[in-house]
């Protein structure tokens, strides 16, 4: 075991230590993909080009259309 590895007694973890040596492969796997999975930060929103900010004033969309079509909302929020 890498020294890393080894300061896993040094974690909130350190109790489980032993429950984590009786698992099987497969179990072990559960637990590493949900740990590196909690570990993926969110994207961050994608910057939307001016030249489609600038066609925004060209375009009249009424809120109510907007608050009908869950497509729309999401296009003018950007």
């Amino acid at each position: 075991m890498t020294t890393l590895a080894q300061r896993i007694k040094e974690t909130p973890m350190a109790p489980y230590m032993s429950l984590l040596q009786g698992m099987t492969l497969e179990q072990k796997q559960i637990v590493v993909t949900f740990i590196t999975e909690s570990m993926v930060e969110p994207k961050a929103k994608r910057e939307v080009p001016l030249a489609f900010k600038r066609l925004r004033g060209m375009v009249n969309i009424t809120d109510e259309e907007i608050a009908q079509d869950k497509h729309l909302a999401h296009i003018m929020e950007r």
